[in-house]
């Protein structure tokens, strides 16, 4: 039997993308493990481009405090690999990821063409959920030929909101990228659609649905009541919510769980309780997540300028997040350029570090950028270097922005200050 650690070789040493798009592979490698996708599991299917995390977990939350088992696929991780696969809010154990990646690893010797590491990492989950009473499946990229697409009929598919990102794989346009998440729809199938979209991604949204004869619901606009750093609190058709996530956004990623409950609660009864608390308790990291009040710390992973948006929206509405000292890595296929200068502006330092990817910019060329907005630009050799400096030049907040892949880590360093 191979050790965690093996299993995790494994796992990544797959590609992450593939030059031939489709379904093919996760296909086959499902085949070779007895189709677990097929077991008659309830799912619910959520694409988009931001908001999906946090829906997910939204709607794990409410429907565990109702008293299912429910099982819960994410992406990407931030502090451990296993938060991709959970129940009930707990993640797997090592011990059964390891055995769940040698079984998959066998299946594997059986097919003509290498699977990705989405497709191994799809595949575990689909094995893992077994025995659960529903299944909350966050897509990984686009839809249409992402792996968790191999699913016939969910209960629902969820759209959240979306922009452009990742737009090599999925277009350069809204439209574009719309029908790319469109492509989880199913026939006779609801959808449920994040009421704040751009008329072209609701227009491609609708269209799909008028093709599969998917009855759809767009969600109606939030009330805003309190949005602070100690969560935000809505109306929504004549309700009162809070949702400890931060940012006035959460409660628009509130409204598509709500409508997707509401749909399913012939099957998946719960009471209005359940749901205020289920909304109230649901947690994801790295989206304006705050690490520590004394001095305030914010980790967020925003990449996307839609993303990098809302959390300008609350910098500037926060008293919290004034005067920052921003520690800030991002991707060379990001906005990088609008996202410099927009938080180099705001902050009062500005340290700059290159996440361990081939993709990421270098922590020097993000500086130089950042000379031209803000007087006080560092770029730091490690996450280390950069929480310890940030520490040292902290007088308001410090803030750590611009990727999921940098969240963890750098959490992990300031978190040995506080």
């Amino acid at each position: 039997m191979m050790t965690y650690e093996q299993a995790l070789d494994y796992i990544h040493r797959h590609n992450a993308h593939s030059a031939k798009p489709g379904l093919h592979r996760i296909s086959a490698l499902l085949e070779q493990l007895g189709n677990p996708h097929k077991a008659g599991l309830p799912l619910l299917h959520i694409a988009g481009t931001n908001g999906k995390g946090s829906t997910a977990t939204m709607l794990a939350s409410v429907l565990k405090e109702a008293g299912y088992t429910v099982g819960c696929f994410t992406s990407p991780f931030i502090y451990d690999f296993r938060e991709r696969f959970a129940i009930n809010g707990k993640m797997i154990e090592k011990e059964q990821l390891t055995k769940l990646a040698e079984q998959v690893m066998q299946a594997e010797q059986f097919l003509d063409e290498q699977p990705t590491e989405f497709e191994i990492v799809t595949a575990i989950g689909f094995l893992y959920f077994q025995g659960c009473d529903i299944i909350v499946l966050e897509v990984g990229l686009g839809g249409r030929f992402d792996a968790t697409n191999i699913i016939d009929q969910p209960l629902a598919s969820v759209i959240c909101s979306i922009s452009l990102d990742h737009t090599e794989f999925l277009g350069n346009t809204i439209s574009e990228i719309a029908y790319e998440k469109a492509g989880i729809i199913k026939k006779n199938c609801p959808t449920i659609l994040y009421g704040k979209n751009t008329k072209e991604a609701i227009e491609t949204i609708q269209k799909r649905c008028d093709e599969c004869s998917s009855p759809l619901t767009l969600c109606a606009p939030t009330e805003p009541i309190s949005c602070d750093i100690d969560g935000t609190s809505f109306r929504y058709k004549d309700q009162d919510y809070f949702v400890s996530l931060r940012g006035a956004h959460q409660a628009d990623n509130a409204a598509v769980a709500i409508e997707t409950l509401l749909l399913i609660r012939d099957r998946f009864p719960f009471t209005q309780e359940q749901l205020q608390n289920g909304l109230a308790n649901a947690f994801i990291p790295s989206r304006l997540e705050c690490i520590c009040k004394e001095p305030y710390i914010f980790i967020d992973g925003g990449h996307n300028k839609d993303g990098i948006d809302m959390l300008l929206s609350a910098m500037d509405q926060w008293e919290e997040l004034k005067n920052p000292t921003i520690i800030f890595g991002m991707m060379k296929d990001k906005p990088y350029q609008y996202a410099v200068r927009q938080l180099a502006s705001r902050a009062k330092t500005f340290l700059t570090v290159q996440p361990p990817l081939p993709r990421a910019m270098t922590a020097y060329d993000l500086k130089n950028m950042a000379d031209l907005f803000c007087d006080d630009c560092i770029a730091c050799d490690s996450y280390k270097q950069a929480a310890k400096l940030a520490m040292k030049k902290q007088s308001g907040c410090i803030l750590a922005a611009g990727s999921l892949y940098l969240a963890g880590e750098i959490a992990k360093e300031l978190k040995k200050f506080i």
